[in-house]
Parts: structure tokens; C-alpha cells; sequence
């Protein structure tokens, strides 16, 4: 089992994304239900303050890195992780795996419409992908009755893959709170995934990508809801965690049930 590399708290599983791949078809193929987490800065700065995200995550079976200012930190640190996973980057191997090997995927969550489009974009780029269900919940909070009737419609689907796009850290709570009920292998929160797969969402093109830009490609896109978010949040926990990497050690845990 390899050993995790420690980010601002949070274990990351060393993994390139064909080896995370590897992993999630071991998931299904051994069928008892998993979460896995694609952490990026901003999930650090709410696992510092958030005990309950923070122990969603410290639970999680799998969490590899969602953005590239998490890759430079473990690289400053002398613990290199290979690569950035991102939440849709993740989704669509996924999809790809699911198109292969005849597994079924649900997708759960953004707004009213845009699952089944996702969905739907899907299925056009992976021809014979079986899509289990695709469905948008109602906004809100979720009341006990919401909550049970999602978790039977995706338990009755009998999906090997769940993808939930409801937002952190509101998406790793919810998977963490009924992973046992839905039954699902694999269990992945996406935040914006759906946006982006159904054309409501532009990405950030792949040099943005790479640089480590796509939050100010969203940011412009999004000024009045991000702004606080990124300019007052992150970047200053960057700069902190950055102070941290390079002046304090860790021990290295080892990485989750793997």
C-alpha cells in the first residue's frame, strides 16, 4: 500500500489518474460501498474548519488531488504527488470504464435538467454507456423524507458507479451520511462536473489547466459568487499552508483502506 502525502491535513493517495482508475475497478469489482474525494484548496481550507467535513474526508477510502496548487505544496515539501486529478477529469474515466465493462452510473444533484444532459453528453462520447438513473433533487436542504427517498431510487438503480454534484462540502456529507444505505462501489462528489459535461459551464482551457489558472478562468466567470471564495479564502490559506509545508515537519500516514 503506498504512503499518503500530507496537504494542509489531508492524506492524499499518491496515485496518477490511470492508477486511480486501477483502483476504482477494483472498487466494483470487490462491491462494497467507497467514497472518493478529489480535494482541492478550497476543501482544505474547509476541512481546517468544518469537524464534520473534516472527519468525511479522514474517512474517505480514496483522496486524490483536485488542483494543481495542492501538487505544488507536496512537491515544495519533497513529497511529489504525481499528477492533478480533477472532480470531471475523474467522471469521465469513469465513464469510459463504466462504457467498457458494462457498469451502470448515477448521476445525482445540480440544477433542475442538467443531470440527464450530463448524462446524455456521456452517453454520445462513450457509446453503450448504461446510464442507471440521472437525477436532480430538490433545492434546499434535504428533509428526512427527501433524504430516504433519494438513497431508495439510487439503491433500487443498483448503480456500480454514483456521482454526486451537490457542492462541498454538502456532497462528501451526504455520501459519507448514507454510503452504507446506498450501496454503491464507487461514490465520487464532482462539484461542477455536471455544469461543465452538460454545455451550461465552460472549462478553462488546457494551458489554464495545467498552470494552475482554472480559478481565475471561473472566478471571471462567476465574479459576484467566487470572489470571496478565492481573493479571501484560498489564497490566503495557500500562502499560510505554503509557510507550513516549508517549516514544519509531518510524519507521512499511510493512506486509507486502499
Amino acid at each position: 500500500m503506498e504512503r499518503a502525502i500530507p496537504v494542509a491535513g489531508i492524506a492524499f493517495a499518491p496515485l496518477t489518474r490511470a492508477e486511480a482508475l486501477e483502483r476504482i475497478e477494483r472498487y466494483v469489482q470487490e462491491g462494497r460501498p467507497r467514497q472518493i474525494v478529489t480535494a482541492n484548496l478550497d476543501f482544505a481550507r474547509l476541512f481546517r474548519r468544518d469537524p464534520d467535513f473534516r472527519a468525511a474526508i479522514a474517512a474517505a477510502d480514496l483522496v486524490v488531488a483536485d488542483g494543481m496548487p495542492i501538487v505544488w505544496l507536496a512537491r515544495l515539501r519533497g513529497t511529489p504527488l504525481p499528477e492533478r486529478i480533477s472532480g470531471i477529469d475523474l467522471m469521465d474515466g469513469c465513464a469510459a470504464l463504466a462504457a467498457r465493462k458494462g457498469y451502470g452510473i448515477f448521476l445525482l444533484g445540480a440544477g433542475p435538467g442538467i443531470a440527464p444532459r450530463a448524462a446524455a453528453a456521456l452517453q454520445r462520447r462513450y457509446p453503450g454507456l448504461r446510464v442507471a438513473g440521472a437525477l436532480t433533487p430538490p433545492l434546499g436542504a434535504f428533509s428526512p423524507e427527501i433524504d430516504a427517498a433519494l438513497v431508495e431510487t439510487v439503491r433500487a438503480a443498483a448503480p456500480e458507479m454514483l456521482f454526486v454534484a451537490l457542492g462541498a462540502p454538502r456532497q462528501e456529507l451526504w455520501l459519507r451520511a448514507h454510503l452504507a444505505e446506498l450501496g454503491v462501489p464507487v461514490c465520487i462528489g464532482v462539484g461542477c462536473a455536471f455544469d461543465v459535461l452538460s454545455g451550461r459551464r465552460s472549462r478553462a482551457p488546457r494551458w489554464m489547466q495545467r498552470s494552475g489558472l482554472e480559478w481565475a478562468f471561473r472566478l471571471a466567470q462567476e465574479p459576484r459568487r467566487l470572489w470571496r471564495r478565492y481573493l479571501l479564502g484560498d489564497l490566503p490559506l495557500f500562502a499560510r499552508v505554503l509557510s507550513e509545508q516549508l517549516f514544519t515537519t509531518h510524519d507521512i500516514p499511510e493512506s486509507g483502506t486502499g
